[in-house]
């Protein structure tokens, strides 16, 4: 009996110290203490480097503030549901971003300055209305994950090819691909996992003319 109620804390304890390491946030400098600022005029005013922004809200903007890309050690930035229109061409500033998130807006393209985010893992621009990617996106050979669920994105710039050996995961689910896109795609990105939304071809309703 006592060997199992050992076992049981033992179980119980490993379950913890799991849970806790995958709530654990990443450092990227001695000096950094995980804050997440959620203020871009408190992030500004930070005596200390700034390394994680989240913006949830922005009063009249279509684009971000230009006063943003002072904080030029971000390693994360988060701008969701703010309605932007835009990404400023300031955000090839940010040369140090590994994680970029853009979901929930109203973004049209991707300005050809994000190439200089060489830095960059994840990239999420899920729910906006893209139609295309930028060519500079083949320069983020450290990029392994793009969201980019619910745009209009039915075919890709044949520059992220030179990104196929770090691309993980291009998440296009909510868009209807056919085969024929789909199959574009894939030989462009043959080791990675395309997540997508099939369509027959003889029920596809987008226009084509």
């Amino acid at each position: 009996m006592g060997k199992r109620i050992l076992l049981f804390f033992a179980l119980v304890l490993l379950l913890f110290s799991t849970a806790s390491a995958q709530k654990t946030t990443i450092l990227y400098a001695p000096d950094d203490d995980g804050k997440v600022y959620t203020s871009l005029n408190e992030a500004l005013q930070s005596d200390k480097p700034v390394y994680r922004l989240k913006i949830t809200k922005l009063a009249n903007k279509d684009s971000l503030p230009e006063e943003l890309f002072q904080l030029t050690e971000l390693r994360e930035l988060t701008v969701k549901g703010c309605k932007l229109n835009r990404l400023n061409q300031s955000i090839g500033k940010l040369i140090h971003l590994q994680y970029l998130n853009l979901d929930h807006n109203k973004i049209l393209r991707l300005p050809e300055t994000l190439g200089n985010l060489t830095d960059l893992r994840t990239l999420v621009i899920s729910r906006n209305i893209l139609e295309e990617l930028p060519e500079s996106i083949g320069n983020l050979h450290q990029l392994a994950t793009i969201d980019a669920w619910g745009n209009p994105l039915y075919v890709l710039p044949h520059s992220i090819a030179n990104i196929s050996k770090s691309l993980r995961i291009l998440d296009l689910r909510q868009i209807p691909l056919t085969k024929w896109e789909y199959e574009a795609m894939e030989q462009l990105l043959p080791n990675t996992d395309i997540k997508f939304t099939d369509i027959c071809e003889c029920e596809n309703r987008r226009d084509h003319d």
